[in-house]
This record gives structure tokens, C-alpha cells and sequence, in this order.
């Protein structure tokens, strides 16, 4: 086995006196690099303090915890909603927040008069889709690939509008006949019947169709976005298939009701 040449090991010797006389002893070089090390983490510190103390000087209100109350929810998902997270977020100790919002609970409940926008977020999110040419079963199907979007696309608005959001309805009767969100199924579902391609049937009319509609595509989702949020697959062709197969049910009953 050959041994290395006198000018590599003259190189190694030098590069090891360059080193000494350049940065002292190794243990010199270690505290050295640590020392860079803690200098930057102190400028990195400083920094973040900078950005805090610049959040801190903007005046807090209502309307700025509750906004950023919303960005955190839509960053971190419900359980990251706590006092102390929207606190830094705010750039304040969350004590401040207190002075507000007695509770977590005030602060979902002052969310909760935001459902009026969320709501018109996701009414605009449908509004001018073009259904030319499809029938009632590809209408549906359309709208319900919608949703499974807006739940993607719109993480924050979905959680609050379905997920913590209060109902002002008391009743069933009084949310069927109401102006929540629950008209977009029913419009679908009331179209196709007039059109003769659903048909209604005792104990299932247009709101139960509506409902059976809705809780279906709400369903897949929920789980696109939560259970199957890292599954690799082509969701597209699984949801169309699905609301199709839902479709066909709803297209059945009509046949069944037609004579011959």
C-alpha cells in the first residue's frame, strides 16, 4: 500500500499550522464557530422582538383579535386557538386579550358574528358557475365538486361555517324555510323535480332529499380534508363517481314513478 506523498501531507501539516495561527487553538476554532453561532441567534432574537414590539404598537381591538383570530384558525386549525397562541400572534401577552374577551368561549361567540361574511364567501364561491347543457344529475354532481373545493381552498371559512358557528334556527322547520346556505341543495334538488328527473315520495321530499344531498357531500369532504388528507389519489374520479352513483338513486325513484 502506497503511502500518501510528502506534498498532500505537507499541505494537511500546513493547513493545520494556517489553522492554529489563524484561529488559535481547536478549542479557540469551536468557541469561535459558537460564538458566531450564539451572535446570530441573538440577532435572530432581536428581530423577532423587533417584529413583537412593531405587532404591540398597533392598537388592539376587537376587530383586530378577531381577525387574526380567524388567520390563526386557518393556519393552525381549531385546536391551535388558544389565549397564549393569539396572543403572540398579536404581538401582545395574552392577558391583553382578556380585556376583550373574558373566555375562549366570548371569542367564538364574537367569530360567530362574522358568519355573515363567511357565509357570503362561500355563496360567492357558487355564484356564476355555468350549468349550460347539464341536466339535474350533472348539476348536482357539479356543485358537489364545488364544495369539496371551497372545503379545501377555504379551510378557515368551512370550520366556522359548519364546524363552530351556531344555527339561529331553533326548529328544522324554521332552518328549511330559512336563508342559511341549505337553499343551494334544495334550489338543486327542487330544479330536478320540476324537471321531471327526481321525483318526490312519501316521507322523502325536497328537504329530505336536500338533507341527504348535503350530508353526503359533506361528508366526503370532511374526510378529503381530514382522514384521506394525505392519501395519494385521483379524488377527483372517486368524487365524481360517487355523487353520480348518489344521483342515479335520486334518478331511479322518478322511473319508478313513471307508468310503463
Amino acid at each position: 500500500m502506497s503511502t500518501p506523498s510528502a506534498e498532500i501531507v505537507g499541505v494537511r501539516r500546513e493547513g493545520r499550522r494556517d489553522e492554529v495561527q489563524v484561529g488559535g487553538s481547536r478549542k479557540d476554532q469551536a468557541g469561535g464557530a459558537d460564538g458566531r453561532r450564539a451572535r446570530a441567534a441573538g440577532r435572530a432574537r432581536a428581530r423577532a422582538r423587533g417584529t413583537v414590539e412593531a405587532k404591540a404598537r398597533e392598537p388592539l381591538s376587537r376587530e383586530r383579535i378577531i381577525t387574526a383570530a380567524l388567520e390563526l384558525v386557518d393556519a393552525e386549525g381549531l385546536e391551535g386557538l388558544t389565549m397564549r397562541a393569539l396572543g403572540r400572534r398579536l404581538g401582545v401577552e395574552a392577558m391583553a386579550i382578556y380585556h376583550y374577551f373574558p373566555n375562549k368561549s366570548a371569542l367564538l361567540e364574537a367569530m360567530a358574528t362574522a358568519a355573515e361574511d363567511v357565509e357570503q364567501v362561500f355563496g360567492g364561491f357558487f355564484a356564476g358557475m355555468d350549468f349550460t347543457g347539464m341536466d339535474a344529475g350533472q348539476r348536482i354532481v357539479a356543485i358537489g365538486l364545488r364544495y369539496i373545493e371551497f372545503a379545501q381552498t377555504h379551510p378557515a371559512h368551512f370550520e366556522l361555517l359548519f364546524h363552530v358557528l351556531p344555527l339561529t334556527y331553533p326548529t328544522w322547520e324554521a332552518f328549511v324555510t330559512g336563508t342559511s346556505t341549505f337553499r343551494i341543495p334544495q334550489s338543486l334538488v327542487q330544479a330536478g323535480i320540476d324537471e321531471g328527473a327526481f321525483v318526490e315520495r312519501p316521507g322523502f321530499g325536497v328537504d329530505e332529499m336536500a338533507y341527504s344531498l348535503w350530508a353526503f357531500v359533506h361528508g366526503l369532504a370532511v374526510l378529503r380534508k381530514t382522514r384521506l388528507r394525505d392519501v395519494d389519489a385521483d379524488f377527483d374520479a372517486l368524487h365524481r363517481a360517487a355523487l353520480a352513483a348518489f344521483v342515479h338513486a335520486f334518478q331511479n325513484g322518478a322511473r319508478q314513478e313513471r307508468p310503463g
